[in-house]
């Protein structure tokens, strides 16, 4: 399978999941899971357009009913999921990887949507985020090389924690 074949599945699965949420009622539970699989898919997105900037354009056009979504319904999910990201149970489970994925998947989300939608509180929940990921990687942090994620932009800097001289 190609890359391409794989970021078009990662955007048609978006919009699938996207159009059974408009179809059906859900519960909360539900609008979790949602944004918990759109994030996955967009941190798989953003490593691509992170080796390749061309495909941001694109993904951001081919997205456009997410915008819309968010734009009606409001961010509320991305902040629920923001607050969930340095969870310490998460981090037993996962490592320290579990938390710079979804941190990451936040930061490409908003790399790609901020100018469409308004972000401000979910910005200032992850500069919470943030200072929780600074006190945590004393202890959870230092990855090796090979344990990050290939494509992750420098400015991810939780990927490189408790490291402050970057990458």
């Amino acid at each position: 399978m190609s890359a391409t074949t794989d970021l078009t599945a990662c955007i048609e699965r978006i919009l699938a999941n996207l159009e059974a949420v408009a179809r059906t009622p859900i519960d909360h539970y539900h609008r979790r899971r949602f944004v918990a699989d759109l994030l996955h898919d967009v941190y798989t997105l953003g490593l691509a357009w992170s080796g390749d900037p061309a495909l941001r354009g694109e993904v951001f056009a081919r997205l456009a009913p997410v915008w819309r979504h968010f734009a009606d319904e409001g961010p509320f999910e991305l902040e629920m999921f923001a607050a969930r990201v340095s969870s310490s149970a998460l981090i037993d489970a996962e490592g320290w990887v579990g938390p710079c994925r979804r941190r990451s998947a936040l930061a490409f989300f908003v790399d790609l949507a901020g100018a469409e939608l308004e972000l401000t509180r979910l910005e200032e929940d992850l500069a919470d985020v943030d200072e929780t990921l600074r006190e945590l990687a004393t202890r959870e942090g230092y990855l090796r090389d090979e344990e990050r994620d290939p494509g992750v932009p420098r400015e991810h800097w939780w990927w490189w924690a408790p490291d402050r001289s970057g990458p």
